[in-house]
């Protein structure tokens, strides 16, 4: 078992930023996460009236820093990379914040201008999290996920809130979480694995652009994939014990083109892997295909395409 410590922590990925640890394929590992705020957010007090007010108050370059990077032995262009989420242990307490201009309406939908800067520290227990409202606590069941997770680019080292179809990233997508498999492509040596900004819970489209956001302790195993074994296309993938789904992530499209993105990638899946011919998949898919969207925020707009694996076995 190897441990990337909390303390190991970029806000960049790339082929240039240094791997904290190397670890052999198959090898079991727990990242230590950071919460997007660098676990700097405390109280309620702790409030910020823009994004550049957040980060010259906590001292980073950008939000969501990510544990590692972990290279793995073997990894090398051209392979691919299967990370099993074995389990995210979660913390006792998280915060979400509204930081003006930022989420869903922070454009001409803007829902009101005198909206001010508001945080809230959700208590977790009992697998409850607790969110505080004018009308007491809401009591929300925890649904722990990565908020981001990647393989280095193969090109340019970039923010770790960025994500792209090359090594996934920061898609906020709920079905990255305990018992699914991420497959994601391999763009340089050693892979250089990457993960950060889980959330004890997220809705859709995380809106306000902060769910509650945790320092948390996640569990993987990674193995290295050829090809023919990935069974990938150009799309990365998360697969479950009763789904299979392929995530569109091209930065800086709408959140519909990237569905149309991920549904392309499902159907080449399915005539390629599964037996369909084109059009059967596309019918399949019209029928009983399922979509989440990710993110709807600014050029940060992802989501998810996929389908009961009863459907196709």
């Amino acid at each position: 078992m190897y441990r990337v410590n909390r303390k190991n922590i970029s806000f960049f990925v790339g082929s240039d930023v240094e791997p904290v640890m190397e670890v052999p394929n198959g090898a079991t590992v727990i990242f230590e996460t950071a919460d997007c705020f660098v676990d700097t957010v405390k109280s309620t007090k702790d409030c910020f009236s823009s994004y550049g007010e957040c980060l010259e108050a906590i001292e980073v370059p950008c939000l969501n820093p990510v544990a590692g990077p972990v290279a793995v032995q073997g990894a090398m262009p051209g392979n691919f990379l299967e990370i099993e989420i074995l389990d995210i242990k979660l913390p006792d307490s998280g915060v979400t914040s509204y930081i003006p201009r930022l989420g869903m309406f922070a454009s001409s939908y803007q829902l009101s201008d005198d909206l001010l800067p508001d945080t809230r520290i959700c208590r977790i227990e009992d697998n409850i999290v607790y969110l505080p409202t004018s009308r007491g606590d809401i009591k929300i069941p925890v649904s722990p996920m990565i908020g981001t997770i990647c393989t280095s680019p193969g090109k340019e080292k970039i923010a770790s809130f960025k994500f792209g179809a090359e090594h996934l990233g920061n898609v906020d997508c709920k079905e990255i979480t305990s018992g699914n498999k991420l497959i994601l492509p391999i763009n340089t040596k050693g892979g250089l694995l990457s993960m950060g900004d889980v959330h004890a819970v997220q809705g859709d489209g995380e809106i306000s652009c902060v769910a509650v956001e945790i320092a948390a302790d996640v569990t993987v195993k990674v193995n290295v994939l050829t090809m023919k074994e990935a069974q990938f296309e150009s799309c990365p993938q998360i697969n479950g014990d009763d789904f299979i789904g392929s995530i569109g992530c091209h930065f800086g499209n709408l959140v519909s083109e990237n569905i149309k993105f991920a549904y392309f990638d499902l159907i080449q899946r399915l005539k390629n892997h599964f037996g369909f011919s084109t059009m059967d998949a596309y019918h399949l898919l019209s029928q009983v295909g399922e979509v989440r969207v990710c993110q709807v925020l600014g050029n940060h707009q992802a989501a998810l395409a996929k389908v009961k694996k009863r459907f196709i076995e």
